[in-house]
């Protein structure tokens, strides 16, 4: 469930942003703590037995091993990975709010076309929406844990006042295995025929533009049921996953700060076996200017 925190920085003064670093719902600190705690624990661990368990010959083969691991980090694509699925996930996110289901645009069209001011007119405007808010509620029941916690049986529906009891029995009476979230709609579209045949609706045309719009917030919410039932193929989560941990892995090793350094080792080679070996002085091959090199 997406957090908000346009309030935290609604101002421009310049530790706005910085408010955000200290916020645990819906933080990196919170998806990545555990990780980060075992990390820090293995490095440190490491560290500890490479300064106070091992030999000096033991201290050179692991400096080794650790100037190859990092040397080799560069290997991994980690970022063009990350890079791909965030925007894999970002865009299926961007989409799927898009469909999440607005009934604002059903329940303005019911209000431009179903006309009158009597009682029966106003029941087939309520009726019409009503129908559409129920199916969505029976959507978001499989969908979000916390609308499961609100509605978590269908009797729950009818004391919200979205289904009535009679509806509640007729819905119970189509027996069927799968989701039974197409018959809230069927009535919808009954009702909108019927207010067209009694007059409510001044032509077919208004009656059409309804059922699309009906149409319309009904397919927006089956997008969103497939996009619960199918999420991304498994392979990509999976790969970026096992590359991710597999990274941080070998950066346990790569990561060390070890004694002796390569930058050190050249050091010590110039000036031990560099030292009282410069050759005496000559005359060079281009002495003699008649000379020509191969």
């Amino acid at each position: 469930m997406p957090v908000n925190y346009n309030l935290s920085i609604s101002t421009s003064r310049p530790w706005t942003f910085i408010k955000l670093f200290f916020k645990w719902e819906g933080s990196v600190w919170k998806a990545v703590w555990m990780q980060y705690f075992v990390w820090l624990l293995l490095y440190f661990l490491l560290s500890a037995y490479y300064r106070w368990a091992m030999s000096a010959e033991q201290r050179i083969i692991f400096s080794q091993i650790v100037l190859y691991t990092d040397n080799r980090m560069k290997y991994f694509p980690l970022s063009w990975m990350l890079g791909f699925y965030v925007t894999a996930v970002m865009a299926r996110w961007k989409y799927l709010y898009h469909i999440i289901g607005w009934l604002d645009n059903t329940a303005l069209m019911v209000a431009m076309y179903v006309r009158g001011t009597s009682e029966r007119a106003r029941m087939y405007r309520r009726q019409i929406v009503r129908h559409c808010m129920s199916t969505q509620a029976l959507v978001f029941r499989d969908l979000s844990v916390r609308c499961r916690k609100r509605f978590p049986t269908l009797d729950t529906l009818v004391a919200a006042g979205l289904f009535t009891r009679h509806e509640m029995d007729v819905f119970d009476e189509i027996q069927y295995r799968y989701a039974r979230y197409w018959v809230p709609f069927q009535w919808s579209w009954a009702v909108t025929y019927n207010a067209w045949k009694e007059g409510f609706i001044e032509s077919p045309y208004y009656q059409q533009v309804i059922s699309e719009t009906i149409k319309e917030f009904r397919t927006a919410l089956a997008w969103l049921c497939n996009y619960d039932w199918c999420p991304l193929p498994m392979v990509y989560p999976t790969i970026v996953c096992f590359s991710v941990h597999i990274y941080f892995l070998v950066a346990i090793v790569a990561r060390q700060y070890v004694l002796e350094s390569e930058n050190f080792d050249m050091a010590l080679k110039i000036v031990d076996e560099g030292y009282g070996k410069t050759p005496y002085l000559a005359k060079d091959n281009f002495w003699d200017h008649e000379w020509q090199p191969m």
